[in-house]
């Protein structure tokens, strides 16, 4: 009984020992399993940033077409406003051309339709003088012949101009057959006046539109009125002094 009592004793001291070292494995694992968890989310992270960071998104065919498409029409819109601009300052040019062509004419009627008042009339101008007038507003008038597309402003303009001489022409027209007609000279003179008139306010309205286009694309305020445009009950240039309001390098 001694013997296996000693046995025993000798074995439990071993038992003990296995089981206390099993134990502090545990501890050792755990943190490794930890790691694990921690660091492999991490990793994937990494490489999809990496990923993402590396390969930009592909340009569908809609967005490549969608930027041709605005790219054009910014080109357009610059090529627009170029047109513009140089048909605006050709416009202008040839006005006022225009107006000093049409200097003779409108003096002319003046002395015998004074500009502003309906009831006095001067002394009748003779044929050959009445002629040259003609031919002056004829001559003016052919530049609208050809039918010219331009911004919205600026075809407001031409039309303007070119409608005020139109009345111009039919005012001279009118006279021409109170110079030849003394009968009924008074009526027919009566009639040129109001036709003198309306070509003069007509022609306020487009130097009006002129001078604001002007102003719109970069020239500064343009004044290109006939000479008696109040007096006929147009309307007269703005006080502002010519190319006032012109941006820098026009």
């Amino acid at each position: 009984m001694a013997k296996r009592s000693v046995k025993k004793a000798r074995q439990r001291p071993a038992q003990e020992t296995a089981h206390a070292a099993a134990p502090s494995r545990r501890p050792f694992w755990r943190g490794v399993l930890v790691a694990a968890a921690v660091l492999i989310p991490l990793a994937v992270a990494g490489v999809v940033i990496a990923a993402s960071g590396e390969e930009e998104p592909q340009q569908t065919a809609d967005q490549a077409f969608a930027e041709q498409v605005e790219s054009e029409a910014a080109e357009l819109r610059r090529q627009t406003q170029v047109r513009d601009k140089e048909q605006v300052a050709e416009l202008t040019e040839r006005m006022r051309g225009t107006v000093d062509a049409l200097g003779p004419v409108l003096s002319g009627l003046g002395r015998t339709l004074p500009p502003g008042d309906d009831e006095r009339t001067g002394p009748v101008a003779a044929a050959a003088a009445v002629e040259r007038w003609r031919r002056a507003v004829r001559a003016e008038n052919e530049y609208f012949a050809d039918t010219v597309s331009g911004e919205t402003g600026t075809n407001v303009a031409r039309g303007g101009f070119a409608n005020a001489l139109d009345a111009l022409g039919e005012a001279v027209e009118t006279y021409a057959l109170a110079v030849e007609q003394p009968a009924a000279r008074r009526a027919l003179l009566e009639r040129a006046r109001q036709q003198r008139n309306l070509a003069v306010r007509s022609w306020a309205v487009a130097a009006t539109q002129l001078d604001a286009i002007n102003i719109a694309t970069g020239y500064g305020h343009q004044h290109v009125y006939l000479g008696g445009s109040e007096a006929a009950g147009g309307i007269g240039a703005d006080p502002a002094p010519e190319g006032s309001g012109a941006e820098d390098g026009e």
